[in-house]
Protein backbone atom coordinates (compact mmCIF):
# COMPACT_ATOMS: atom_id res chain seq x y z
CA UNK A 1 0.00 0.00 0.00
CA UNK A 2 1.23 3.65 -1.08
CA UNK A 3 2.10 5.37 2.33
CA UNK A 4 2.13 9.24 2.98
CA UNK A 5 5.81 9.08 2.89
CA UNK A 6 6.30 7.41 -0.49
CA UNK A 7 3.97 9.32 -1.95
CA UNK A 8 5.12 13.26 -0.93
CA UNK A 9 8.89 11.39 -1.46
CA UNK A 10 11.81 14.17 -1.75
CA UNK A 11 8.94 16.85 -1.10
CA UNK A 12 8.08 16.84 2.28
CA UNK A 13 9.92 19.97 3.06
CA UNK A 14 8.63 21.88 0.21
CA UNK A 15 5.88 24.75 1.18
CA UNK A 16 3.70 23.34 -1.40
CA UNK A 17 3.15 20.27 0.88
CA UNK A 18 0.53 22.13 3.26
CA UNK A 19 -2.20 20.94 5.22
CA UNK A 20 -4.68 21.22 2.50
CA UNK A 21 -2.45 18.89 0.08
CA UNK A 22 -1.49 17.18 2.86
CA UNK A 23 -5.43 16.07 3.57
CA UNK A 24 -5.92 15.42 -0.46
CA UNK A 25 -3.21 13.06 -0.17
CA UNK A 26 -4.34 11.24 2.90
CA UNK A 27 -7.88 11.10 0.85
CA UNK A 28 -6.52 9.75 -1.87
CA UNK A 29 -4.17 7.40 -0.53
CA UNK A 30 -7.17 5.91 1.53
CA UNK A 31 -9.34 5.41 -1.78
CA UNK A 32 -5.87 4.44 -3.34
CA UNK A 33 -5.75 1.56 -0.37
CA UNK A 34 -9.45 0.25 -0.90
CA UNK A 35 -8.96 -0.40 -4.69
CA UNK A 36 -5.92 -1.97 -3.68
CA UNK A 37 -7.13 -4.31 -1.65
CA UNK A 38 -10.15 -5.48 -4.03
CA UNK A 39 -7.64 -5.81 -6.46
CA UNK A 40 -5.24 -7.63 -4.33
CA UNK A 41 -7.64 -9.72 -3.55
CA UNK A 42 -8.01 -10.49 -6.87
CA UNK A 43 -4.06 -12.18 -7.28
CA UNK A 44 -2.66 -8.39 -8.73
CA UNK A 45 0.27 -7.87 -7.44
CA UNK A 46 1.76 -4.44 -6.91
CA UNK A 47 5.63 -4.43 -8.07
CA UNK A 48 8.39 -1.84 -6.59
CA UNK A 49 9.39 0.42 -8.32
CA UNK A 50 13.24 0.24 -8.72
CA UNK A 51 13.69 4.21 -8.96
CA UNK A 52 11.52 5.22 -5.74
CA UNK A 53 11.94 1.92 -4.26
CA UNK A 54 7.75 2.21 -3.80
CA UNK A 55 4.74 1.59 -5.73
CA UNK A 56 5.27 4.98 -6.98
CA UNK A 57 6.35 5.37 -10.80
CA UNK A 58 8.75 7.55 -12.41
CA UNK A 59 12.09 9.14 -10.78
CA UNK A 60 10.71 11.70 -8.80
CA UNK A 61 7.45 12.94 -10.65
CA UNK A 62 4.68 10.30 -9.73
CA UNK A 63 3.14 11.42 -6.75
CA UNK A 64 2.92 14.64 -5.19
CA UNK A 65 4.42 17.25 -7.12
CA UNK A 66 5.69 20.92 -5.81
CA UNK A 67 4.17 23.52 -8.09
CA UNK A 68 8.09 23.84 -9.37
CA UNK A 69 7.92 20.77 -11.19
CA UNK A 70 8.16 21.24 -14.74
CA UNK A 71 6.22 18.16 -14.96
CA UNK A 72 1.69 19.51 -15.26
CA UNK A 73 0.23 22.21 -15.21
CA UNK A 74 -0.11 24.51 -12.23
CA UNK A 75 -2.47 23.36 -9.37
CA UNK A 76 -2.62 19.88 -11.19
CA UNK A 77 -4.10 17.05 -9.62
CA UNK A 78 -0.43 15.93 -8.52
CA UNK A 79 0.18 19.17 -7.91
CA UNK A 80 -2.43 19.54 -5.20
CA UNK A 81 -2.30 16.16 -3.76
CA UNK A 82 -5.22 14.68 -5.62
CA UNK A 83 -3.54 11.85 -8.33
CA UNK A 84 -0.61 9.60 -7.96
CA UNK A 85 0.83 7.16 -10.60
CA UNK A 86 1.41 4.15 -9.86
CA UNK A 87 4.19 1.83 -11.27
CA UNK A 88 2.36 -1.01 -13.69
CA UNK A 89 5.23 -2.05 -15.78
CA UNK A 90 3.38 -4.95 -17.43
CA UNK A 91 0.70 -2.90 -17.25
CA UNK A 92 -1.61 -5.16 -14.84
CA UNK A 93 -2.72 -3.39 -12.79
CA UNK A 94 -4.06 -1.10 -15.91
CA UNK A 95 -6.04 -4.14 -17.43
CA UNK A 96 -8.07 -4.86 -13.92
CA UNK A 97 -8.80 -0.98 -13.41
CA UNK A 98 -10.02 -1.16 -17.15
CA UNK A 99 -11.84 -4.59 -16.60
CA UNK A 100 -13.55 -3.52 -13.40
CA UNK A 101 -14.42 0.55 -13.86
CA UNK A 102 -17.55 0.31 -11.84
CA UNK A 103 -15.63 -0.97 -8.90
CA UNK A 104 -13.21 2.35 -9.58
CA UNK A 105 -16.40 4.52 -9.45
CA UNK A 106 -17.76 3.40 -6.47
CA UNK A 107 -14.49 3.83 -4.49
CA UNK A 108 -13.72 6.74 -6.07
CA UNK A 109 -11.14 6.36 -8.28
CA UNK A 110 -10.98 7.74 -11.61
CA UNK A 111 -7.98 7.41 -14.31
CA UNK A 112 -6.35 8.26 -17.21
CA UNK A 113 -6.34 6.29 -20.16
CA UNK A 114 -3.59 3.10 -19.83
CA UNK A 115 -2.75 4.34 -23.62
CA UNK A 116 -1.65 7.57 -22.74
CA UNK A 117 0.07 5.67 -19.30
CA UNK A 118 2.02 3.29 -20.37
CA UNK A 119 3.97 1.36 -17.69
CA UNK A 120 2.04 3.08 -15.15
CA UNK A 121 -1.54 3.90 -13.70
CA UNK A 122 -2.36 7.46 -13.08
CA UNK A 123 -4.89 7.33 -10.58
CA UNK A 124 -6.93 10.86 -9.01
CA UNK A 125 -9.92 11.36 -6.37
CA UNK A 126 -11.68 13.69 -8.37
CA UNK A 127 -13.50 13.62 -11.40
CA UNK A 128 -12.18 15.30 -14.45
CA UNK A 129 -14.02 17.32 -16.58
CA UNK A 130 -15.93 15.04 -18.54
CA UNK A 131 -16.65 12.86 -15.55
CA UNK A 132 -15.89 9.59 -17.45
CA UNK A 133 -14.29 6.99 -14.94
CA UNK A 134 -11.50 6.56 -17.14
CA UNK A 135 -10.26 9.41 -19.65
CA UNK A 136 -7.83 10.78 -22.03
CA UNK A 137 -5.77 13.73 -20.69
Amino acid sequence: MLSIDDYVGPWKDSPDWDAIRQANAASLLAKCADLEAEMIADGVEFPVNPKTGTQVSGEVYGGFRPQSCPIGASHSNHKEGRAVDVYDPDNRIDQWCMAHQPKLREIGIWMEHPDATPHWAHWQSIAPGSGNTVFRP
